[in-house]
């Protein structure tokens, strides 16, 4: 079953910004062409965020909704007061798991459905990683999701890693597949074949860098294997949609930067969450929008030579956010200068 990701790993697209009002439509649209499952949302990101999850809820566009966040007891409060799913990330280096198991077991009382992200699988042999599942599992999670973070992993390995974690685990597994490498859809059928339950899509494939797999090829794969029974006519209605969207805040040159290996969305970061992991993610260029966070917006404003008070960065942070959400769009670095001298 598809897990349809526009509103959230779609928002962290190069250059891509969406307004309340533009998600709403495209939770909508993606509803009515018949894919029933999303994850719509950081909650903790932004006000906007968290309103957008509640009218979702209250829309019943979905009959699943989940809204992302942190393994930590913050985020599991902010996004069970929406109404919305539980999804936890863990963190991209693991420095204590005791301490995510004890949150995973506080997030598995809520009642809600339960989903642990397992990021970057890439740095794991297989044995600490069914380790890993195996503790989540254990500590309440529902459905794991296994994600290839950096779109590196080949589709035989990856493959692999699920067939022997679906003989490990008794939860229902998801796959996220990044695109970095053109891998995501060979991942994805992998995954399919090997026992995945959700595949993670976007329309035009679109999220951090160069996007995840694409909803209308993973739509036509699983109707054509009649696990699925998408709308193929109002789906296109939706991409319409969306492709207007690409054009009015990037432009035509979206498609070539988004290409996998040659297009510069390859080394272009915009959750904060990747920003903080230099270590792991090596683009130096950032979009700047409501998921943007404090350390990239930081490292923006040191590389670029602008002088900040450091006791005013949470204000500079939170006008940026503001900004974005309210006008739709991704800031540029004039945006961010105007915006960090105004509150300096």
């Amino acid at each position: 079953m598809i897990t349809d990701d526009t509103l959230r790993e779609g928002m962290q697209t190069p250059g891509m910004a969406f307004t309340i009002e533009e998600k709403l439509k495209l939770a909508m649209l993606i509803s009515e062409a018949g894919i029933k499952r999303a994850l719509v949302s950081y909650p903790v990101a932004h006000i906007s965020e968290y309103e957008v999850t509640e009218k979702i809820i209250k829309n019943r566009y979905f009959d699943e909704t989940f809204g992302l966040g942190r393994t930590i007891k913050e985020d599991i409060d902010r996004i069970y007061s929406t109404g919305a799913n539980i999804s936890l990330h863990l963190p991209f280096k693991i420095d204590d798991i005791n301490i995510l198991k004890e949150n995973v077991r506080y997030a598995s009382k809520k009642g809600k459905k339960l989903e642990i992200g397992i990021v970057d699988i890439d740095q794991y042999n297989i044995h600490d990683l069914i380790k890993i599942c195996n503790d989540m599992e254990e500590s309440g999670a529902n459905i794991l999701q296994i994600p290839d973070t950096k779109g590196v992993t080949s589709p035989e390995k990856y493959g692999k890693i699920i067939k022997i974690l679906r003989r490990s685990i008794k939860t229902e597994i998801e796959i996220h597949c990044h695109n970095d490498a053109g891998y995501s859809v060979m991942n994805a059928y992998e995954g399919l074949k090997s026992g995945a339950d959700y595949i993670d899509t976007t329309l035009f494939g679109t999220g951090e860098r160069n996007g995840i797999s694409d909803s209308m090829v993973i739509s036509k794969m699983l109707n054509d294997r009649k696990i699925e029974d998408i709308d193929m006519n109002k789906l296109k209605i939706a991409y319409d949609y969306m492709v207007n969207l690409i054009l009015k805040k990037i432009g035509n040159e979206f498609f070539m930067d988004n290409y996998p290996l040659y297009g510069k969305n390859t080394s272009i970061h915009t959750a904060g969450t990747h920003a903080s992991f230099g270590n792991i993610f090596k683009g130096k260029n950032y979009s700047v929008n409501a998921y943007t966070g404090r350390s990239m917006i930081k490292n923006i404003l040191i590389e670029n030579k602008i002088n900040f008070d450091e006791s005013k960065l949470n204000m500079i942070v939170n006008k940026i956010k503001d900004y974005s959400s309210e006008t739709g769009r991704a800031l540029e670095l004039k945006d961010i200068v105007k915006i960090s001298g105004e509150v300096n």
